[in-house]
């Protein structure tokens, strides 16, 4: 285990201004070419995802459930759930900070609560959380998810709403199941996954919406990381250019892939600059809650979400302090994988590219993506359930972010 005790805020405090400087040209030419790329993609004309969304006043307000389920019911008409029938609902609480660090206890409760109502039988709902937090191995284990979901508020919703709550450490080192993603991938070695995937009919993602130092976005495709074992989140941290491909095909392996039926992130609020655990955090007047049976498209939303709260949300200053961390993400992730997991080694962590965004159809897990399906998607058919009050600013920014490019 490792002996080294410095969070991720400590260590990126003591390299993050002597570093930035010197990275900018290469970040510079990691966008051109990206955005290069994007523009020789041709458009798959048949590809059309749909997502739903819903508007969501700031504060409490009666008629907020009935909004959730019409929103819920906008992406799925249910129609893969039969009476009595297991749903897993994958928690992003990569630590135990509240929301918009980890899942919105608000949208949990209303999630469990709606598919009682659809005739669900056992619900449960948990994660594995992030390495900063929760590190083991057979030998040993520092920290606990289940604490870090405790913290996060999220505990006492399952408890409550009588679901079972799943931490994939609690299950011992050997329950996990050595996979692949189906289809060409960029993974080296097995992925070694937590075999709870196995243990429900159907899976729901329900994340959040928050910039990420390494990833510049966590939301539905990455929240699947915490299916990992640690081994395996090690082999990803050091997968230098293919960091966001790996992140995007662990979605890709079929225990997981042939069991979601559903990505619902709640847009509340925002972490809109550093993450995954701390940063700038946005409360708009209005914020939004995402829904999808695809995960692209609740991705686009997602990301056009965040740059909204990120750009109109967001202090100048708090972007230009927090947010400028980013850009030197391939020197943190070398450093995170040095105090993680002790690697004396860690020099020779292949250096993670830098996107940051222009066109979010540029991001390399989006690119991803779209190099499986062939192309760009005609279209994205994003679906509002309801409309934001007295303005049409948010609604004419995110379409601006979600039409293809091209």
């Amino acid at each position: 285990m490792s002996e080294n005790h410095w969070s991720r805020r400590e260590f990126l405090k003591f390299t993050g201004a002597a570093a930035c400087a010197a990275v900018l040209p290469a970040c510079a030419h990691s966008m051109k070419t990206a955005e290069a790329e994007l523009g020789e993609m041709p458009v798959a004309q048949t590809w059309t995802p749909h997502v739903a969304s819903a508007w969501i006043p700031k504060g409490e307000h009666a008629g907020a459930y009935a909004v959730f389920k019409k929103t819920i019911e906008a992406s799925t008409d249910f129609s893969w759930l039969s009476r009595g029938d297991s749903v897993f609902i994958k928690l992003a609480v990569n630590s135990g900070n509240p929301f918009p660090a980890t899942s919105d206890p608000w949208a949990l409760n209303f999630m469990i609560r709606l598919l009682r109502e659809k005739g669900a039988g056992r619900i449960m709902a948990g994660d594995s959380s992030g390495v900063e937090s929760v590190l083991w191995s057979k030998h040993g284990q520092k920290g606990s998810s289940r604490a870090c979901c405790k913290q996060a508020g999220l505990f006492d919703v399952i408890t409550q709403n009588n679901a079972e709550a799943v931490f994939f450490e609690e299950q011992g080192y050997d329950a996990f199941m050595p996979v692949y993603p189906a289809g060409s991938h960029h993974w080296k070695e097995p992925v070694w996954v937590t075999s709870a995937v196995t243990e429900a009919d159907h899976i729901i993602y329900l994340a959040r919406v928050s910039s990420h130092i390494m990833g510049d976005i966590t939301s539905g495709m990455k929240i699947s990381v915490g299916f990992l074992r640690q081994d395996s989140r090690k082999a990803f941290h050091q997968g230098g250019e293919s960091f966001y491909a790996m992140y995007e095909e662990i979605n890709q392996i079929p225990a997981i892939s042939s069991r979601l039926r559903l990505v619902v992130s709640s847009g509340r609020k925002v972490l809109s600059t550093f993450g995954p655990d701390n940063g700038q955090v946005t409360a708009p007047g209005q914020g939004l809650i995402i829904s999808s049976g695809d995960l692209f498209s609740h991705e686009a939303l997602s990301y056009a979400w965040l740059l909204y709260n990120r750009e109109v949300e967001t202090g100048y200053l708090d972007v230009g302090i927090t947010g400028r961390l980013t850009k030197i993400r391939s020197f943190i992730n070398k450093g995170f994988v040095w105090y993680t997991w002790n690697d004396v080694d860690y020099h020779q962590t292949p250096k993670i590219p830098l996107f940051i965004p222009g066109s979010i159809y540029a991001h390399p897990s989006i690119m991803n993506v779209m190099k499986r399906k062939g192309g760009r998607p005609a279209a994205i058919a994003w679906e509002q359930v309801n409309a934001p009050a007295g303005s049409e600013i948010m609604t004419d920014y995110i379409n601006g972010k979600i039409a293809p490019a091209g």
